[in-house]
């Protein structure tokens, strides 16, 4: 696939077992039990759920580390056969609270992705987790019409669309529209000062929700002590397609220093917010290998195939494609091609 995903798929499992010269690299957001929380409708694996599929997995695949992962790419050693990954994105304290300690007593590792303004010293709600916490709060045609009032719009201009996130089988139309609107149609600056508004009118001090739902950097110490491995999300969780190259320069730039300098690592690993094709582009990753990552995950939902994807175009499942969810691993490209139309990469992250 070339930069920026832009390749025709190919068929990845014609005459050989992909799991032998690949990586199914699974990738996480939320784990908590939703319904004890405040906001019971966040869609959410429940620990649980998580400790379930874990059992899944170390029972059909070897769980492995990034710096496994890395040899392989860089031809110095062979993946285990049915190699798997542990990728947690968003920084959220329910790695903390509810994954390290699963992993730490099953003896495997994870690499968990930070967004600098969330995680950083003086925590900010990013806006991507606004959307989430309002629809949780409001519901969709609640919170959708709300924000149409909020930034004058008519109810046709939230139609949304299928070209940025693909279809989603978990997610409700009426979500996709309104998050697509927020994410990706309008400029950022009328997207926050809406979110800004609305949140403050319904749910209260932002600040005191990003301290409250977000990993800091003594609990990021303290997981990278224990062997797990972070990289980095962007500074505020922009998409990056709709920036200029100085502007990604900007929310990449500062990735590396501030995760090794939390954690020792003399490699740091890169996850694209949303990570479809379409949210980032050639540029981008160029960008990213100038400013010294390592490799970079998209969510482009199919396993992972050494000397074939690009080291900064790697392909993820998501919890929901495997069991206990389904009845075995989901190839992304198979469901496409059987239904015309493009599959959701955002994961739990639209």
């Amino acid at each position: 696939m070339t930069a920026g995903g832009h390749g025709a798929p190919r068929d990845l499992g014609a005459g050989r077992d992909v799991r032998r010269s690949g990586c199914m690299v699974v990738m996480y957001h939320y784990v908590r039990d939703s319904a004890a929380t405040p906001f019971p409708a966040i869609r959410a694996l429940s620990p649980e759920l998580f400790e379930r599929q874990l059992d899944w997995l170390q029972a059909h695949y070897t769980i492995v580390d990034l710096a496994t992962l890395q040899s392989s790419l860089a031809g110095e050693a062979l993946l285990p056969e049915s190699a798997a990954l542990l990728t947690f994105d968003d920084g959220f304290i329910d790695h903390y609270e509810a994954v390290l300690p699963v992993l730490r007593r099953r003896g495997v590792t994870g690499t968990f992705f930070l967004s600098q303004n969330a995680c950083g010293p003086e925590p900010r709600l990013l806006g991507v987790h606004k959307i989430h916490l309002l629809l949780a709060s409001l519901g969709a045609e609640v919170f959708g019409r709300a924000v149409l009032a909020e930034c004058a719009l008519s109810p046709a201009r939230a139609a949304g669309s299928r070209t940025v996130f693909g279809a989603d089988r978990w997610e409700e139309a009426d979500d996709r529209a309104i998050k697509h609107l927020l994410n990706y149609e309008l400029p950022y600056q009328e997207a926050d000062r809406v979110l800004d508004a609305l949140f403050s009118r319904h749910l209260g001090d932002a600040a005191a929700f990003a301290r409250g739902l977000y990993l800091n950097e003594t609990m990021v110490r303290e997981m990278s002590a224990a062997g797990m491995v972070f990289g980095y999300h962007t500074r505020s969780h922009r998409m990056l397609s709709r920036l200029g190259a100085d502007e990604q320069a900007d929310e990449l730039r500062d990735g590396v220093g501030w995760i090794r300098g939390l954690t020792g690592q003399s490699s740091v690993p890169f996850c694209y917010p949303w990570g479809g094709p379409q949210t980032y582009s050639p540029v981008t990753v160029r960008l990213l290998h100038d400013a010294g990552y390592s490799l970079a995950f998209n969510t482009v939902r199919r396993r992972a195939v050494i000397g074939q994807d690009h080291p900064f175009e790697l392909p993820r499942l998501d919890t929901r494609d495997l069991p206990p969810h389904a009845g075995d691993e989901v190839d992304a490209l198979t469901e496409e091609r059987r239904s015309g139309v493009p599959v959701d990469t955002a994961g739990g992250e639209a």
